[in-house]
């Protein structure tokens, strides 16, 4: 029964996290490239002084539990 529980709902890791827009198009675009499934999700932040400086945007990208170490490898080649 727990295999097909896993099998139905399969766990997601977050494997890349970042404030810079950027780099996180390169992390997607590389898991894209290489056929890795991803989700992401963000996390919005207001800290209430003002709109411009107070709101941080963190970026996250989850993939599925066994393409984890896949994923890093892929995401730190091509970033470095």
């Amino acid at each position: 029964m727990r295999l097909l529980i896993s099998r139905l709902f399969p766990k997601w890791d977050i494997v890349h996290a970042s404030q810079n827009i950027e780099d996180f198009y390169k992390a997607k675009t590389r898991l894209y490239e290489k056929g890795i499934a991803y989700k992401v999700s963000t996390l919005t932040t207001d800290n209430g002084t003002n709109r411009k400086n107070g709101t941080v945007t963190t970026y996250h990208i989850k993939v599925k539990e066994q393409d984890v170490r896949r994923s890093y490898d892929v995401i730190h080649q091509r970033l470095a």
